[in-house]
């Protein structure tokens, strides 16, 4: 294969020292048997297990694309904020279900003052991904290229054993495979008119503001909160969704899931239980007095089998009813981080309102970025502040993504929306389908794309079983 941008190997030794990515493409079309489209955490992962599977061809040669500086970067992990928190404990975070150890053996090194149950900064986190993939990329240095680039299409196979994809700065690339791990695809919608200030653009100015407001309640308003808290907001601050849930708080100090229940989960879901079995077994099982974090903990990693054996009335009915109960409960924050939450509500500063917002205005002569929120609420119209950040996190529907990569792809027919419209349709091992049903080889799907399919696709832990099925599938094809 011709060397395309080969990522900066510097002091790579022990630290994580995090890649960055060339662009001296040569002018002539390079060929790879595999492209992986974004180098977030997703693409990262899955480079990793690529390059550490035991049967890798040693002619196989991989690129990522990604037009950041830095790989692991994704949304979640860019940041450098000490208050960002993983949302796991540092003990389930290993890159590798094979060495679960992983992360807190680099931890001891790097990092001592964590514990295997401490909740550890996601900025650190990216710099063990990136650790881990310097020492991969080590044992099999002529395997990964980097691209410091950004796909815009992808050209069928046809009868050609390659994709084509095209990318932004002119060049074209092919590849025997493609994986898109394009990771949390902003939504286009009402709210998508350039007021909302992005959550993850740092902004310094904290104590210039008198009010500020946070639409959606989830873990990324949480950051928004205590970031703006440590530099030195001091004013009032409304946090606005339909339900006015915060995430919950996990356990202090941590309890092991006990045995009988993940046996009690893998005997629920070998029954293919439909949501109202599903809901009496839950029930049945917290009248007994089991807490529901450890329900909860029991079925997480088995929601993809029970989410796919529900139909299609089901999952309506579940994504209507259910699906802000279990996100709270599932996808929860930190003690420490919650219990700063509290204060702050306590305290007067911090406010919750259940309402929907069905527009921003810009407020003019109020400040650069002041604006006026349209609400659906019992009690207010409208919300006047200083500045609102859009916490409303992924995408519900497919067909209305601000991602023009997934777009060409759905309009050509290379790939079809899952049923409901959340993500695209996959077999079991990520693999995509085309419009008219076939199955489009050697094309797959990691992270929220799958979210249709199955439900809980954009934690680590799902994301490193995604990886490791579909790295196998990849590798099974390409043995000689």
């Amino acid at each position: 294969m011709e060397r395309m941008g080969t990522m900066a190997r510097k002091d790579t030794a022990g630290c994580g020292h995090e890649q960055t990515a060339e662009t001296d493409v040569p002018k002539e079309e390079a060929r790879v048997d595999l492209a992986i489209v974004g180098g977030g955490f997703s693409g990262l992962c899955c480079a990793y297990h690529l390059l550490t599977h035991r049967d890798l061809p040693r002619s196989f040669r991989c690129a990522i694309i990604e037009p950041g500086e830095r790989l692991g970067a994704g949304i979640a992990y860019r940041t450098d904020s000490p208050h960002h928190l993983l949302n796991v404990r540092a003990r389930g975070m290993s890159i590798t279900e094979n060495d679960p150890g992983s992360f807190v053996r680099w931890l001891r090194e790097e990092a001592p003052h964590f514990s295997p149950d401490a909740f550890v900064p996601r900025g650190l986190y990216r710099r063990y991904t990136n650790a881990c993939l310097n020492r991969a990329m080590e044992q099999r240095p002529d395997v990964l290229d980097v691209l410091r680039d950004e796909v815009l299409a992808v050209e069928a196979k046809g009868t050609s054993p390659w994709y084509r994809l095209r990318l932004k700065s002119g060049k074209s690339l092919r590849a025997g495979n493609l994986v898109l791990a394009v990771g949390n695809i902003p939504p286009r919608g009402s709210l998508d008119n350039g007021l909302l200030q992005c959550p993850w653009t740092p902004f310094e100015d904290y104590r210039s503001l008198r009010t500020m407001a946070i639409v959606g309640a989830g873990l990324t308003a949480l950051d928004v909160i205590l970031e703006a808290e440590e530099r030195g907001f001091s004013g009032h601050c409304w946090v606005i969704s339909p339900h006015g849930q915060f995430p919950k708080a996990h356990h202090e100090p941590h309890i092991p899931l006990p045995p009988e229940l993940r046996d009690w989960a893998e005997e629920l879901t070998a029954g293919r239980p439909g949501l109202r079995q599903l809901l009496r077994a839950f029930q049945l099982k917290r009248k007994s007095g089991i807490d529901w974090q450890f329900l909860v903990d029991s079925l997480r990693r088995h929601s993809p089998v029970i989410w796919s054996g529900f139909d299609l009335r089901d999952k309506r009915l579940f994504l209507r009813h259910f699906r802000t109960l279990w996100n709270t409960h599932l996808h929860r924050s930190c003690h420490r981080n919650m219990q700063e939450v509290s204060h702050l509500l306590d305290s007067g500063r911090l406010e919750q309102v259940a309402a929907r917002v069905t527009g921003v205005e810009k407020l003019n002569g109020k400040g650069a970025c002041a604006v006026r929120l349209l609400l659906t609420s019992a009690t207010a119209a409208t919300l006047d502040v200083d500045m609102a950040f859009n916490g409303t996190g992924l995408f519900s529907d497919i067909l209305r993504t601000d991602s023009p990569l997934v777009s060409q792809l759905i309009r050509d027919g290379l790939v079809q929306p899952d049923e409901l419209r959340l993500g695209l349709k996959i077999n079991e091992t990520g693999q995509l389908f085309m419009a008219d049903g076939t199955l489009q080889k050697g094309m797959f799907a990691i992270g929220t794309l799958r979210r249709g399919e199955e439900l809980e696709c954009t934690a680590v832990p799902e994301i490193r079983r995604q990886v490791s099925r579909m790295v196998e599938e990849i590798i099974s094809t390409a043995r000689p």
